[in-house]
């Protein structure tokens, strides 16, 4: 049984530092983890990710990034 998502965003990084606050702002709402290579990568408890997207969809065009892929998470927080 999956407990939490990946959800890996391609960004610039110069958006990434905002995008992070933003979503830091919400309490227990995902985990900013690492940024490479143009890709963000998010981890949310599966509880919570139709909450997220919708608040990432809100945020998509406003800071200019696109989700690329939703994943299980393998249980590795690199």
């Amino acid at each position: 049984m999956e407990l939490e998502k990946d959800i890996l965003i391609k960004i610039d990084k110069e958006k990434v530092h905002i995008l992070s606050y933003i979503l830091e702002s919400e309490d227990n709402l995902v985990n900013v983890r690492k940024y490479e290579n143009g890709i963000l990568r998010l981890i949310v408890p599966n509880d919570l990710i139709k909450k997220l997207l919708i608040f990432l969809e809100d945020l998509e065009n406003k800071i200019g990034f696109e989700i690329l892929e939703i994943k299980e998470n393998s249980g590795s927080a690199d």
